[in-house]
C-alpha cells in the first residue's frame, strides 16, 4: 500500500493512496465521475441509488461506474437481491489516486509498520472508529462482568502517537451499548474474549483460529494447532461481518492475563508481532505471555502462529 503524506500545522499526516499504470485513466474522469467518487467515498452506494442522489440518468452513472471499475478506481464492497434486483455497492479503492514519474524511493521508518495495520482507522490523521470493551457488569451468554476494559487504556495511549481523536466523538464504548443501539457497521477495535465481551461472541464462529470449549477455554486453528492456557491470546484482524467495507481488529484472551498480553504484544512488540502482516488481508496472530525477569508480570511475548 502506498501512502501520501501532508503536513499540517507541523504535523505528518498520511492516507492510502492508488496509484494508476495509466496516467489517461486519470485525466479521463469528468465532472460527473468525480461527484459519483465523492459521494460514494461516504459510504458504499449501488448505481440507481447514485443516481437518484446526484439527479443524473441512470446510463450515465452506470457508464462511469464501468469505466471507473475497469480502471480500478472503485471497487465492489458487496452484493444484494431486493425484490428480484441485484444491487451492487462501489466504493473508491484509495482515498486518493496518482501515477509515478520515476521509481526513486526514500526508506519508511520501520515503526510505519504499525500504520499499515491500524490504516483503516486512521483517516486523514484521526481515529476512524470505537473501541469496544466488556460491560464492567454481568452480561452476555454465560452472566459475566469484564475485568480487561482497562487495557484499553493502554492501547489508546499507544494509538495517540499515531492519529488523534475525532472532535465531539466519544470513541470508547460497552459491548452492550453497541450490541443495544446496532451499529456494528463501523472500524472496530474489540478487546475481550468470547466470555466478556458479546461482540467477540458473535464472531468467534466465523474466525479461522476461535475460542471453544473444551474443559477450558481453548484457540482452535485452522491449521489443527491448539492453544490453551490463561497466557494465551489472539490478535486477529478481519473484515467486518456486519459490514464488508469496515473491519475489526480483535484482541482477546480466554480471560484477563491473555487479553492483556495480546495489547503488549501490539503496543511494545509490534515488530515481531505482526511483521508477516499483509495488507488488505486478514491476519491471525497466537500470542503467548512471558515472564522472563520472573516477577509475575508479563516482559516478553512469543509469536506461536501466524495464519493469513
Amino acid at each position: 500500500m502506498e501512502y501520501l503524506t501532508k503536513k499540517i500545522n507541523g504535523k505528518l499526516y498520511f492516507k492510502p493512496i492508488k496509484l494508476i499504470e495509466d496516467p489517461t485513466a486519470l485525466s479521463k474522469l469528468g465532472p460527473l465521475a468525480i461527484k459519483i467518487l465523492k459521494l460514494i467515498s461516504k459510504k458504499p452506494m449501488y448505481p440507481i441509488e447514485i443516481a437518484k442522489e446526484l439527479k443524473e440518468d441512470e446510463q450515465k452513472i452506470y457508464y462511469h461506474i464501468h469505466n471507473m471499475r475497469k480502471n480500478g478506481l472503485i471497487i465492489q464492497t458487496k452484493e444484494e437481491t431486493s425484490g428480484g434486483t441485484i444491487k451492487k455497492y462501489y466504493a473508491p479503492s484509495a482515498n486518493a489516486y496518482g501515477f509515478e514519474i520515476n521509481k526513486e524511493y526514500k526508506r519508511f521508518k520501520k515503526e510505519d509498520k504499525i500504520k499499515d495495520f491500524f490504516y483503516e482507522f486512521i483517516k486523514d490523521g484521526i481515529f476512524n472508529g470505537s473501541i469496544v470493551v466488556g460491560a464492567p457488569f454481568a452480561h452476555g451468554p454465560y452472566l459475566t462482568s469484564s475485568r480487561d476494559g482497562h487495557c484499553g487504556i493502554q492501547l489508546a495511549m499507544f494509538l495517540g502517537g499515531l492519529c488523534e481523536l475525532p472532535k465531539k466523538k466519544f470513541i470508547a464504548k460497552l459491548d452492550t451499548e453497541v450490541k443495544s443501539e446496532k451499529k456494528m457497521n463501523r472500524n472496530m477495535i474489540i478487546i475481550g474474549g468470547p466470555i466478556t465481551n458479546i461482540l467477540t461472541y458473535d464472531i468467534n464462529k466465523k474466525l479461522k483460529i476461535r475460542f471453544e470449549w473444551e474443559k477450558n477455554w481453548v484457540l482452535h486453528s485452522l491449521s489443527g494447532k491448539k492453544y490453551n492456557g490463561e497466557d494465551i491470546s489472539l490478535i486477529a484482524k478481519i473484515k467486518n461481518p456486519w459490514d464488508t467495507s469496515k473491519k475489526i481488529i480483535l484482541f482477546a484472551g480466554p480471560k484477563f492475563e491473555g487479553t492483556k498480553g495480546s495489547i503488549i504484544a501490539i503496543t511494545q512488540y509490534f515488530e515481531k508481532t505482526i511483521k508477516k502482516y499483509k495488507i488488505e488481508k486478514d491476519f491471525y496472530a497466537v500470542i503467548k505471555s512471558l515472564d522472563k525477569d520472573g516477577d509475575g508480570k508479563t516482559d516478553d511475548i512469543k509469536v506461536l502462529e501466524i495464519l493469513d
